[in-house]
């Protein structure tokens, strides 16, 4: 009893690590996209913290998510349409917990929500959020598209396909070698 739960532990760890893994490399890519675009936008360490922990937020929300099942509405569609819906569903997600951030910020500013909806909407919150959105988007469509790969292919050949030393691609697998 005591090891099957050591064991599924260590297994969620793992599923969580990973995808926590994945989505920080995702948002950290935004974050340097956004300091290279704009130049006096500082990356400072309050907002590399929330990038850590949006990232494992979003790794447990997704693996959550996943395994709900309304998540699985167009298994049996072609994989673009889960892939797109699965994106669209957590985008959406993040769209409404950013605009519930900035408006939650504009309230304790300005004490009443009425004021704090009008300040959001008329400062340039919105635009931010809107192209961090966009941005997550994508992060969130590239993981789809690894799912995906990982149903079709099997979890090991994808691993092996992307992390294999090139003399081994191909050796004990399905995937083809680069001399086929």
């Amino acid at each position: 009893m005591e090891m099957s739960i050591m064991q599924a532990l260590q297994r969620e760890i793992r599923k969580i690590g990973s995808l926590a893994l994945f989505f920080l490399l995702g948002f950290g890519y935004i974050l340097l996209i956004m300091k290279l675009f704009l130049k006096e936008y500082s990356i400072d360490t309050y907002v590399l913290s929330k990038a850590i922990i949006g990232a494992l937020v979003a790794a447990k929300a997704v693996a959550i998510m996943d395994a709900t099942p309304w998540m699985n509405r167009f298994e049996e569609s072609p994989r673009y349409l889960s892939i797109l819906y699965k994106t669209f569903i957590y985008t959406v997600a993040v769209l409404i917990l950013g605009i519930m951030e900035h408006l939650l910020h504009a309230y304790h500013q300005t004490k009443s929500l009425i004021p704090a909806f009008k300040s959001f909407l008329v400062s340039e919150n919105i635009y931010q959020v809107l192209a961090v959105t966009l941005c997550i988007s994508i992060v969130f469509f590239i993981h789809n598209i690894l799912k995906e790969l990982e149903i079709y292919f099997g979890k090991e050949n994808v691993h092996e396909f992307f992390f294999a030393p090139s003399q081994l691609r191909g050796k004990n697998s399905t995937i083809p070698s680069e001399k086929s």
